[in-house]
């Protein structure tokens, strides 16, 4: 068997193998926030517009890049790929709706709230 060390194949190696690392996707994140004092759809209506604005939400997903559960005092965005979360820009949009926002965990891939990341 002969092998091929030849430094001319080396350069096409890396650059495939880097390619295949690029091309890779990244996989978009969410949060969910636990917010005191939503009681109505009217709640989620205020909390959804204020939150959906920020630049790192990915509107694609949910209404607007955020899930209202009204219920149990949750709301859940998504973030796009890539982009990092500025917890105290997304506390003052929970707050400018008139919430209060307690504290943010992380969510598993399968959806499972995970643990807490932020609590100011």
């Amino acid at each position: 068997m002969r092998h091929f060390r030849d430094s001319a194949s080396r350069p096409r190696v890396i650059i495939a193998v880097l390619a295949a690392l690029l091309s890779t996707p990244v996989l978009a994140v969410d949060y969910v926030v636990h917010v005191h004092g939503m009681v109505c759809s009217f709640c989620a209506q205020g909390v959804t517009r204020n939150v959906s604005r920020l630049s790192y939400i990915d509107q694609t997903q949910y209404t607007k890049g955020v899930r209202v559960e009204i219920e149990i005092q949750k709301v859940t965005i998504a973030v796009k790929p890539d982009e990092e979360v500025d917890f105290g820009t997304l506390f003052e949009a929970i707050r400018s709706a008139g919430y209060d926002p307690v504290d943010v965990w992380t969510v598993t891939p399968d959806g499972e709230v995970d643990e807490i990341i932020y609590q100011p």
